[in-house]
């Protein structure tokens, strides 16, 4: 992620191209981002991060040539195995999971929330969400077990 701030570059609204996006802050500064990694842990910023960002933002609003770089950084998503969320009780009393929702956790943020507080209130959701289940992969595991 890149945090530019360019006064010629008047963006009043978020911009999204191709898994790039540029999101204007209120303190006047421009988010741009981002990447994909596959770096386990490690967060650090790399050269090539920040000159793919760049080169796609600026395709997207040439004038964010002249932006000058107030920070970079990196973040970590979490993913699953079958790049579905993972949401819902596991087999530890009280123990709800909501996780790996990788690049789109802003975006199911709402429904993610809406099935968690359905569960706790009501022991019970609206939608089958047992594809999202953590305990799929126990399940999993015990068939991979069972074939052996």
């Amino acid at each position: 992620m890149i945090a530019l701030r360019c006064e010629s570059a008047q963006i009043e609204h978020i911009l999204w191209l191709e898994h790039k996006y540029l999101v204007p802050q209120l303190d006047g500064r421009i988010i741009a981002g981002s990447t994909i990694e596959h770096t386990g842990f490690d967060h650090d910023v790399t050269a090539g991060g920040v000159e793919l960002i760049l080169r796609e933002v600026m395709r997207m609003v040439p004038s964010l040539a002249s932006a000058r770089i107030e920070e970079t950084w990196a973040g970590l998503r979490p993913d699953s195995p079958d790049h579905l969320p993972i949401i819902g009780p596991t087999d530890l009393e009280g123990l709800l999971i909501a996780t790996g929702h990788f690049r789109s956790g802003i975006l199911l943020a709402p429904v993610t929330a809406r099935l968690i507080r359905d569960w706790v209130t009501t022991q019970k959701v609206g939608v089958d969400w047992s594809r999202l289940s953590p305990m799929r992969f126990l399940e999993s595991q015990r068939a991979l077990h069972t074939k052996a």
